[in-house]
């Protein structure tokens, strides 16, 4: 009897934990697509545009001594300050 009972309160936990990491798993795939939607909506648009133009033009350029010079000065301070 005791041991049924506990099994039962097992068994009720597992399937509250089951629910829970379903919703879980939905809500981070709704967050997922709705980042990819709004990553794609950036690209699109107009500032998204001179990002990428202005990346694809530094790649271009990547084996400049200038600009391998200012990518490791200004590139590590602004990195490290963002991380910290």
């Amino acid at each position: 009897m005791l041991v049924q009972q506990l099994l039962k309160k097992q068994q009720l936990k597992l399937t509250v934990l089951t629910e829970q990491g379903q919703l879980q798993h939905e809500l981070l795939q709704v967050r997922k697509q709705q980042l990819a939607q709004s990553g794609r909506a950036f690209i699109g648009s107009t500032p998204g545009l001179i990002v990428s133009f202005s990346l694809g033009c530094l790649f271009q350029m990547r084996h400049n001594s200038t600009v391998k010079l200012l990518r490791s000065t200004f590139g590590l301070r602004w990195i490290t300050k963002l991380i910290a």
